[in-house]
């Protein structure tokens, strides 16, 4: 039997047939570093983060000051919010947030936290962090902006009374860019406070009819005080 092999075996090879010889399941996990391919597991993750740095959404526990969490937010946007570039303030202007505080106020940047201000200060760098106002603001409604390197959110706070919630609040930027990992946001670049300033109240004028009857109550009591003297 051993001769009959022998004699296949070289009337094969004097034919110039190749012989292919299946691997043993032992062998084959010798060959270990073709596992190097999972790597390609590692790019698809890879592209998966880059698909939720896409797709982040701003929301209003994001930013809050002494606990009290933002009223409404909007973002992210890309670009810049401050600066000759900056388009925030025209929004607000323009109606960003009229669904909250109408559309009658106006708004006007107070400072930003990498500049010199007399307003707040931030964490800038930090991708989470503190960040307070210098002094209680003249208005209870203002909206707080986190800047990272490529993208902004907008954090709209209404009713806030500074006695109650002191002027020191937290950010965390993981609504307005990812970094890498997927799971924290982009360092902070600057923070940016816009103050709204709400169109006076006009006093309600009496109706007439109130007036009249403001006249002769006051006249009656001239004509009682008139006749007890008398």
């Amino acid at each position: 039997m051993k001769n009959v092999v022998n004699i296949l075996g070289s009337a094969l090879l004097a034919t110039g047939l190749a012989v292919s010889v299946m691997a043993a399941p032992a062998h084959a996990e010798n060959n270990g570093n073709g596992g190097n391919s999972g790597n390609g597991g590692n790019n698809n993750n890879a592209g998966n983060n880059s698909n939720v740095v896409s797709s982040v959404t701003c929301a209003v526990n994001n930013v809050s000051l002494g606990g009290v969490n933002a009223t409404a937010c909007q973002g992210p946007f890309s670009g810049n919010d401050t600066g000759a570039q900056g388009t925030l303030l025209n929004d607000l202007n323009n109606g960003l947030f009229a669904a909250n505080v109408g559309s009658d106020v106006t708004w006007s940047l107070a400072g930003k936290s990498d500049e010199s201000n007399n307003f707040l200060t931030a964490a800038n760098g930090s991708s989470a962090g503190s960040w307070s106002l210098k002094n209680a603001l003249s208005t209870d409604t203002f909206v707080l902006s986190l800047k990272t390197s490529t993208a902004y959110s907008a954090y709209l706070f209404t009713g806030i009374d500074f006695a109650e919630t002191g002027l020191n609040g937290l950010f965390n930027t993981i609504g307005v860019a990812l970094d890498g990992s997927g799971n924290a946001g982009k360092g902070l670049s600057h923070a940016s406070l816009y103050l709204a300033n709400k169109p006076n109240t006009p006093k309600k004028v009496p109706e007439p009819s109130a007036l009249i009857g403001l006249g002769l109550a006051v006249g009656g009591m001239v004509v009682t005080r008139r006749r007890k003297s008398n």
